[in-house]
C-alpha cells in the first residue's frame, strides 16, 4: 500500500482504511487504489487515530468493532482534533441496526455503510470530500 504523507496537487484522494480484519482492510485498500485512491491501513482503532494524525488523509473508513479503541471512540478522537473536523469519516461495519447507525452519527461519522459494501458506493461517498 502507498502511504499518504501529504495531499498532492493531482487531486488524488488519500484514504485511511481501519479494520481489525487484516484481510478486509488490505482488500478494501487495494480496491480503492485500483479506483484511483492512495491508501494506508491500520488494524485497530488506536493505530487508526495515530496514523490519521501522522498522515492527515482526506477520508477515513473505520470498522466499528475493533480492539484497543472501537470505531465510535476513534471517530470521536479524530473529530476532536483541528485537522479532523473537515475530513470525511465513513463507518463500514457488519453492525447495521438502527441503534448502530444512530451511534455512528452521534460519534461524528458522515455515513454508515453495512458490509459487504459496493466499492462504487463507498468511493462516491469518499469523493464528496473533494466536492464539499
Amino acid at each position: 500500500m502507498t502511504q499518504n504523507d501529504s495531499s498532492d496537487a493531482s487531486g488524488t484522494l488519500h484514504v485511511l482504511v481501519v479494520d481489525d480484519n487484516h484481510d478486509a482492510a488490505d482488500t478494501l485498500a487495494e480496491v480503492l487504489e485500483i479506483m484511483g485512491c492512495r491508501t494506508a491501513t491500520a488494524y485497530d482503532g488506536l493505530e487508526g487515530v495515530e496514523k490519521a494524525d501522522e498522515l492527515r488523509p482526506d477520508a477515513i473508513v473505520l470498522d466499528l468493532g475493533m480492539p484497543r479503541l472501537n470505531g465510535y471512540e476513534a471517530c470521536e478522537r479524530i473529530r476532536a482534533q483541528p485537522w479532523g473536523r473537515e475530513l470525511r469519516l465513513v463507518a463500514v461495519s457488519g453492525w447495521g441496526q438502527q441503534d448502530d447507525r444512530r451511534r455512528s452519527m452521534e460519534a461524528g461519522f458522515d455515513a454508515h455503510l453495512v458490509k459487504p459494501v459496493a466499492p462504487e458506493e463507498l468511493l462516491a461517498l469518499l469523493q464528496k470530500v473533494r466536492a464539499d
